[in-house]
């Protein structure tokens, strides 16, 4: 851990932008989501289906930008952490190892990943010391 730093990035996206998008571009959830409109009686199978649907095309996407990001931020850190994200908004919650003399480098990566992803919300902190990339074991003994 000797001269490395820890960095935040959490990424967020607006959840119903998104949403909208995938029912425009999406055949089957344009379908359900008319489908759901019109009708008068019970929904119930096609409510679940149209719910599965988004899911999944929100994981693709969520899965599309995550790993992009990793993929630019990787040669400019040592480690990286992916922790679960916070809410529905989050699409990263990552902590990012980097040694003193790359801070600068991985700083100026972030900004032109930001750039790049103009619908993304980025909030970056740092420097920390590296907590996620300790692991502290404590053994109890008998008195």
């Amino acid at each position: 851990m000797q001269n490395k730093l820890e960095f935040g990035l959490k990424v967020l996206w607006d959840r119903d932008a998104v949403i909208r998008e995938l029912e425009e571009e999406d055949d089957d959830i344009r379908r359900l989501k008319s489908e759901i409109g019109s009708q008068k009686g019970s929904t119930y199978f096609a409510r679940m289906q149209y719910g599965r649907l988004i899911e999944a095309g929100l994981e693709r996407w969520a899965e599309h930008y995550v790993s992009g990001i990793l993929e630019h931020l990787r040669d400019v850190a040592v480690a990286a952490r992916v922790n679960k994200p916070i809410g529905d908004k989050m699409i990263l919650n990552g902590a990012f190892l980097v040694s003193r003399d790359k801070e600068r480098a991985f700083d100026n990566r972030v900004k032109r990943v930001a750039a790049q992803h103009e619908r993304l919300t980025f909030k970056y902190t740092g420097p920390w010391p590296p907590y996620n990339f300790v692991n502290i074991r404590l053994k109890l003994e008998r008195a």
